[in-house]
């Protein structure tokens, strides 16, 4: 093998530009020959980059509740590359291709740290193969050309394990020392085994614990790289566990101990970095993470772990991720090399090489124990591969290593070209695969999908609206993902949300929205367990009465996409002709009588400056007109506080002056009377409030009275008008009020209210009902701060938003209003648990337990925040109550 020259650094880093730059042009090529429209989890982060795009509009770098809702942006997903696509999208504007952009910069990083571990442990001439190498890979270039954070992730976790190398190497001088040993038992014919510890070290020189100043920076640089490599997706550790535990196992053995305390405050500086995104949203990180694996490793019949399928299946797909070339290349190669080994004077680099496959050894085995498998999930440990390849193809013997070289390259770019570009046709396709089998990956080329019009559409019958529409087909080019990205793109006025997946949930669905999407022929990706439910939605939008098609796509796989709005709109809003000084409302449409716990139609007409509609809420209170006669246990009134227009008045891409005049808002809506309501006639009374300015004042209402019966309704499960599709729904405040009423019944209560949470979430995709409750009912708990019912809904709204601080304030007030009640405190202590708060949530629990000692819930919290106090004895006597829990 030749030796590359120290001298050549400044020429080596010209020829890995131009790789990069070769990549970068073929890619940039493809986006702009590709006209596709984004699939599931391509368009889900591609809407994410939006959000973080708004969100660093006006960036409050000094409120830590500005930091809160910043990482609740991304609950589930790290956010990392959806930050960093941010400056791109500013830069040239948004779209999806754009903001592929990004992928030029971890292509540099990525390409970088390959090059630079090449030189490290081999020399330059390795470092530059395993650069080209990389570009070529066809499990690289699939996902380079995708909107996917598997990309991302590979080049964060190969500039990490780049970090950690050099720490590796700056702590020990056995690499070079065993390498060079190694030549010089060749040279004199030696048999002598070698034996390596796990630090990597040789028997050829003790390593050297002396802690020299740049193992500090390349420790500080490996912890930082770590935790940013967690933010762009937590199964960072998959991949580098391995190479940390050989070298900790290493430090140990040696007892260095200086080096074991750099690497372990390395972790600590890494969980400083990801630590606030993790802990804002730990616990849907670990909720989420079923759903992820186990639950999508049964949807797609993956192997179970006894079989021996599901350890060789990353093996299996090893030739599609590398190509023939250059998988078998190498190993010739490697082999040519062995068989002349005795009469060699080169290096061996036997220790980097094992150091190559502690990581990808590990890094396979690892993801081979992950259920959930897929070609994706480790394209990380693919850089590392090609640094291994790279080093084989340089052991071709002089004579014939250039051309071999050369040439396996040449078929390497061949074949991606031939797997990206629609080139030779059928013939070329053909003979692709048999050197690079595995899916071709081509531009879209045809008809344009009609996403931008679909929102277009619903923007030109809604100018003023924010529409939220139920999408039911689910195929890679139809789905709630993509329209959704297309309705951010339009200044986020459109949102779509997948519905229709529960039988039983298909009425309230048809009744909570106002634009669905159904399609003609193949449905996609429709798991067996939901068919029944779309199957129903589709029958009540396309058959029933309530809907009218709007207007009708042919896709460019000739089928139909067609678009249905509701006949008669829960908001319309019209410009007047003159200017409104304050918000009134002019009519009031309700039924002549009602019955307790019956959903009751209502329709408000207000009028009013745009600012003040857009921004208001309304406390609607509809009194008893005899209050001082109602008997023990009975209300005297029906609360219908909520946003103007279900808060969904938006000012999309209109210019100013078509805000100057006044508007007027027809608010279609349904309120609950309580099922302990008296008997009797009941008047509106209503204020309004500007949610930005908190300005007040009363509102002129008209004469207008209900009439109560002394029959009560049947006791709805949930609220709601159940399977009648003909009244409207009730508003999501109203909901919210009345899933808080079961909260006192601990988890028996919770059961229901957790079935509804995630529906009507969709309903309301920034779940902006939840802070209409909290403005409203803090409104009500000052003028009644005794009133148990409400300080609960308040608790529940504020717990809905993730809001530690002020959901502690809210069930404190419930603990004193509700004292006797054991599970007033357990969900004080469970928040307190949430935002790790440990000691604080087993003090609040001292009461729960003094109630009732036997309450699984109670002991079950009190052994977490045992165990989050290291308090291991209590935690385990406690957490025996998990088998009583009835979950």
């Amino acid at each position: 093998m030749t030796q590359q020259h120290r001298g050549n650094g400044g020429k080596s880093l010209l020829v890995l530009g131009i790789i990069w730059l070769l990549g970068a042009i073929s890619d940039r090529l493809w986006f702009a020959l590709d006209q596709s429209v984004p699939a599931w989890d391509q368009a889900e982060y591609l809407t994410s980059t939006l959000n973080y795009l708004q969100a660093l509009q006006h960036p409050q770098w000094f409120s830590g509740e500005w930091w809160t809702n910043f990482w609740l942006l991304s609950t589930k997903i790290p956010p990392l590359v959806y930050i960093l696509t941010v400056p791109f999208l500013q830069a040239f504007g948004t779209g999806g291709d754009r903001a592929t952009l990004v992928h030029l910069l971890f292509s540099a990083i990525l390409l970088a740290s390959v090059y630079s571990l090449g030189v490290q442990l081999f020399n330059r001439q390795v470092g530059l193969w395993a650069a080209a190498i990389c570009v070529l890979l066809p499990g690289l270039y699939r996902f380079r050309l995708q909107f996917l954070l598997d990309y991302p992730l590979t080049a964060a976790i190969t500039f990490a394990f780049y970090c950690l190398t050099m720490w590796k190497q700056e702590g020990s001088a056995a690499d070079f020392v065993t390498d060079v040993t190694d030549r010089l038992k060749l040279e004199e014919g030696t048999k002598k085994k070698h034996k390596f510890s796990p630090s990597g070290a040789g028997t050829g020189a003790p390593p050297l614990h002396t802690l020299s100043p740049s193992s500090f920076f390349w420790a500080i640089a490996f912890g930082i790289s770590l935790g940013l490599s967690i933010l762009v997706k937590h199964t960072t550790v998959l991949f580098l566990f391995t190479p940390i535990v050989w070298l900790a196992v290493g430090a140990v053995r040696q007892k260095a101990w200086g080096r074991l305390g750099q690497l372990t405050g390395a972790l600590l500086l890494s969980a400083a970095v990801f630590g606030p995104w993790a802990k804002t949203n730990w616990l849907l990180i670990l909720t989420g993470g079923k759903r992820a694996t186990v639950d999508s490793a049964i949807a797609e019949g993956d192997p179970a772990l006894n079989t021996i399928d599901a350890w060789i299946y990353y093996c299996q797909h090893l030739p599609e991720q590398v190509s023939w070339p250059l998988l078998l290349v190498p190993l010739v190669g490697l082999i040519l090399y062995w068989r002349r080994r005795k009469n060699s004077s080169s290096i061996l680099h036997l220790n980097s090489c094992r150091w190559l496959a502690v990581f990808w050894g590990g890094a396979y085995l690892i993801n081979s124990l992950n259920i959930n498998k897929d070609d994706r999930y480790v394209i990380p440990y693919l850089p590392v591969l090609s640094i291994l390849l790279a080093y084989c193809l340089t052991l071709w013997p002089s004579r014939w290593g250039r051309q071999i070289r050369w040439g396996t390259i040449g078929l390497a770019i061949l074949a991606m070209l031939f797997h990206i570009l629609p080139l030779g046709g059928a013939f070329g396709h053909s003979l692709v695969q048999i050197i690079s089998p595995g899916n071709s990956n081509y531009p879209y080329l045809g008809k344009e999908w009609p996403h931008r019009e679909v929102i277009a559409e619903i923007i030109d019958r809604e100018p003023y609206l924010q529409s939220t529409l139920g999408v039911l087909p689910s195929t890679p080019e139809i789905n709630q993902h993509n329209l959704n990205f297309y309705g951010a793109l339009a200044n986020f006025q459109v949102y779509g949300r997948q519905v229709g997946t529960n039988l039983k949930e298909v009425p309230q669905d048809v009744r909570s929205l106002s634009w669905f999407v159904t399609k003609t022929g193949p449905q996609g990706s429709i798991r067996e367990r939901i068919k029944q439910a779309q199957n129903a939605a589709v029958a009540a939008i396309e058959k029933g009465d309530k809907f009218q098609l709007d207007k009708t796509w042919v896709l460019p796989d000739y089928t139909n996409l067609n678009l249905y709005r509701k006949r008669v709109q829960p908001v319309e809003i019209q410009p007047l002709n003159e200017a409104r000084s304050q918000v009134q409302l002019d009519r009031v449409t309700v039924a002549a009588t009602a019955v307790p716990g019956v959903a009751l139609p209502v329709t408000y007409t207000w009028s009013g400056p745009w600012q003040q509609l857009q921004s208001g809420l309304v406390f609607v209170t509809w009194q008893n007109q005899q209050s001082g006669d109602i008997p023990p246990g009975k209300t005297f009134r029906i609360l219908h506080d909520r946003a103007i227009g279900q808060a969904t008045l938006h000012s999309g891409m209109l210019e100013a002056d078509k805000f100057a005049v006044g508007f007027r808002v027809v608010d279609r809506t349904a309120m609950l009377p309580p099922a302990n309501i008296a008997p009797g006639n009941y008047n509106l009374q209503a204020t309004y409030l500007n949610r930005k300015t908190g300005e007040t004042y009363p509102i002129n209402v008209p004469t207008v009275s209900v009439k109560i019966d002394a029959e009560p309704g049947k006791e709805n499960k949930a609220p709601g008008n159940e399977d009648n599709t003909d009244k409207p729904e009730l508003d999501l405040v109203t909901q919210l009020r009345a899933m808080a009423v079961n909260l006192p019944k601990g988890l028996p209560g919770l059961e229901p209210v957790f079935e509804q949470i995630g529906r009507i979430n969709q309903y309301d995709p920034t779940q902006d009902y939840t802070v209409q409750a909290e403005q409203a009912l803090e409104y009500r708990l000052k003028q009644e701060p005794n009133n148990l019912e409400l300080a609960y809904a308040l608790a529940f709204s504020r717990v809905l938003q993730q809001n530690v601080k002020s959901a502690i304030a809210a069930l404190e007030k419930v603990t004193q209003l509700d004292s006797k009640n054991p599970y007033a405190y357990a969900y004080l202590a469970f928040v307190h648990l949430y935002g790790w708060h440990p000691k604080a949530a087993q003090t609040a629990l001292k009461p729960a337990l003094a109630l009732n000692s036997n309450l699984p819930e109670i002991r079950v919290l009190n052994g977490v925040a045992a165990l989050m106090q290291g308090n291991l004895i209590q935690a385990w006597q406690d957490l025996q109550f998990l088998k009583k829990l009835k979950v």
